[in-house]
């Protein structure tokens, strides 16, 4: 009875211990930011949804939110509205911010859901192991750096795809004859949100498609596969129909959806496109596991399929005898993913864009990978099973070193205009006596502050009165205006969003007429 009941009271406090060092590790990476900033195109974002518009204008509004590059992900829009309210409530409290709450509430639930799912997923991984591997993932620069205003999309990818992960186990580990319809529609409208967070949801329901096939048996993976395809077929129908016609309604006129598309002979048959994408791919690998470097990357890869590639009696169904063919594919998978991300943004690879924002979903994949790899190992291999759980705490204690070199690197180049005059557009939305003018902030900012104190104050203070919110003027598919008046931007006037944004604030052009022509 002793023994049962300290392995129960050992159970309550691991129950409540992991989750306190989550928080920890997420509310470090809030103190890091230091009250947060606001991304370039996230400052047109802010502005858009606390202006007087109705909601369902700003959620739906294309020209606003994508400026008509129509991308089918309206569901990030709900929640950068639901951020931008929460900014304007910190102002009207005195406590300014540009954080995305978003964020940070995604970055808990994932970390707590990971946690328990993990030892659901794989022998061998208990909740200790599981609880280290997520604060690897939580100790990234990628997780603990990216909580600044922009669009939350990335975040909810990563969120919805951990949901569908957990409908989807149920499902394959449940018995064939035994109908499973509410999981069945469970896991479609996970993956269905997933989709409709970012484009890059719908690259995701496409890959856990494929790790389904390979793990197996057909008649269980049957039952998958269908609420995947019916949760992709959701989201080709809103993409093509359902959202480009709200987006009129909410604008005017369609926008323009061409960009959803992705140009296979010019993203796949470029090869300076691969030398970048798998650099940025073994270094987030690298800063997962201590940030040993691109050749650490490399060495981890290589240990994780090594410890797959043995068949092991030990390992729990579906997924044994499964392990490496199913990384290879999610690895191979993963760079066709970087080449088509890189040929639509080259700004990706910078020091800044690298370690922020865009590659959540993926850390997620590299958190899934590492517990199957470590899961086998502590399975097949006692000697090695006692190395790991020390092994991954000094990896984590690695990782935290790291993030303020990190940091200063997410604070360069294309960031740091962003980051310079944060300071001040806080002061200013917090206040309602001085005139925008004197906080000197450039003019999206200054937009901004004045939005922000009319929607918590009413007013925007003495000066000028700021208008209402105004599309990026640098970031566009087509002019906006009426349906039969709408101009169709030409090839070489198609430029990468981020590109254009820095050439702006430096008062350059950035010329992409030559990739868009391809």
């Amino acid at each position: 009875m002793s023994a049962n009941f300290s392995n129960y009271a050992h159970s309550e406090r691991e129950k409540y211990l992991w989750p306190a060092a989550f928080l920890i590790l997420i509310g470090w990476g809030a103190v890091l930011l230091e009250g947060g900033y606001a991304h370039y195109e996230g400052q047109f974002f802010l502005a858009n949804y606390v202006d007087g518009r109705g909601l369902l204008s700003k959620i739906f509004s294309a020209h606003h939110n994508e400026w008509d590059c129509y991308q089918g992900r309206e569901l990030s829009f709900l929640f950068g509205w639901l951020d931008a309210q929460a900014v304007v409530v910190g102002a009207r409290s005195g406590a300014p911010h540009l954080y995305s709450v978003t964020h940070f509430a995604g970055l808990i639930a994932i970390a707590v859901m990971l946690w328990r799912l993990l030892p659901r997923l794989f022998a061998g991984v208990d909740r200790t192991l599981s609880g280290l591997i997520v604060c690897l993932f939580l100790s990234s620069p990628v997780a603990s750096l990216s909580g600044f205003y922009y669009r939350p999309a990335k975040i909810l990818t990563a969120l919805f795809l951990v949901i569908a992960l957990g409908r989807m186990d149920e499902l394959m580990r449940s018995p064939i004859e035994t109908p499973r319809t509410r999981r069945l529609v469970l896991l479609a409208i996970s993956a269905t949100l997933m989709g409709m967070s970012d484009r890059l949801g719908v690259y995701l329901i496409l890959l856990i498609g494929m790790m389904v096939i390979v793990a197996g048996p057909l008649a269980r993976a049957a039952r998958v596969l269908v609420a995947l395809g019916a949760a992709l077929a959701a989201n080709i129908l809103w993409s093509v129909a359902v959202g480009p016609r709200l987006s009129f309604m909410a604008d005017g006129y369609l926008p323009d959806t061409t960009d959803q598309r992705v140009r296979l002979r010019f993203t796949f048959l470029d090869p300076d496109h691969y030398g970048p994408a798998v650099s940025l791919w073994l270094d987030h690998v690298s800063q997962y596991f201590g940030n040993g470097g691109l050749y650490a990357g490399v060495i981890v890869t290589i240990l994780m399929a090594a410890s797959l590639w043995r068949t092991g009696e030990g390992y729990s169904a579906p997924w044994r005898q499964k392990g490496f063919v199913m990384l290879l594919v999610a690895v191979l998978a993963s760079i066709a993913l970087y080449v088509a991300m890189f040929a639509r943004l080259e700004s990706l690879i910078w020091p800044a864009s690298r370690r922020v924002y865009y590659w959540l979903p993926q850390l997620v994949c590299i958190a899934v990978a590492t517990a199957a790899a470590l899961g086998r190992i502590r399975v097949e291999n006692h000697r090695l099973a006692h190395v790991v759980n020390p092994l991954l705490a000094v990896l984590i204690l690695a990782n935290l070193i790291a993030l303020p070199a990190h940091r200063t690197a997410a604070r360069s180049q294309e960031h740091a205009p962003w980051v310079a005059e944060s300071g001040r557009l806080r002061s200013c939305m917090s206040s309602s006596t001085a005139a925008v003018a004197s906080y000197w902030l450039s003019a999206p900012a200054a937009q901004v502050c004045g939005a922000v104190r009319v929607a918590a104050r009413g007013t925007a203070g003495p000066g000028p009165q700021v208008p209402v919110a105004k599309a990026n003027p640098v970031l566009y598919c087509r002019k906006s205006g009426r349906k039969r008046d709408r101009v169709v931007v030409t090839a070489s006037r198609l430029r990468s969003s981020l590109d254009d944004a820095i050439a702006a604030l430096r008062g350059g052009r950035v010329s992409r007429a030559s990739r868009a022509g391809s």
